[in-house]
């Protein structure tokens, strides 16, 4: 069996951390334009209902953003390497390594292994990333407007 060189599978583990991140900025774009079109809780007429929808359209977004980051990562698994037998598994195992829940009944071949963990610090990342952001939407949210 031929093994990849340990320097290979970290530049290719930097780059698919890079592209994960490129997927975040984009999701964080995606939430900031959506924070601007949506009326500014404090300033409506109903700022409960706006706060709702602001928190709630914020989670969806970078919902989507983490599951495409997921996906990204299923694909070199399955469509690159070969690793899992369907895309479906190769997602599910993506997903598990993304949050560092881990696939216990799923693994990369040896020579692969390295990128699982490169993914799980990716993770780790993208979701301390979003936990950011989603604090900041709830503290523009509730700002109470001063007299």
């Amino acid at each position: 069996m031929e093994f990849e060189a340990p320097a290979g599978h970290i530049v290719r583990g930097i780059l698919m951390v890079g592209a994960t991140g490129v997927i975040q900025v984009l999701a964080q774009l995606a939430l900031s334009r959506t924070m601007i079109i949506l009326p500014s809780p404090p300033e409506s007429r109903d700022p409960t209902f706006y706060m709702l929808i602001h928190s709630v359209s914020a989670v969806m977004i970078l919902l989507v953003g983490h599951v495409l980051q997921v996906i990204l990562w299923a694909m070199l698994y399955f469509y690159d390497w070969a690793a899992f037998k369907s895309f479906g598994t190769a997602v599910y195992f993506s997903l598990a390594s993304f949050t560092t829940l881990g696939a216990s009944d799923l693994s990369l071949p040896p020579h692969h292994r390295m990128l699982g963990a490169f993914e799980s610090a990716a993770g780790m990342m993208m979701f301390g990333w979003s936990t950011a952001l989603l604090v900041a939407v709830v503290v523009r949210t509730d700002r109470r407007v001063r007299p």
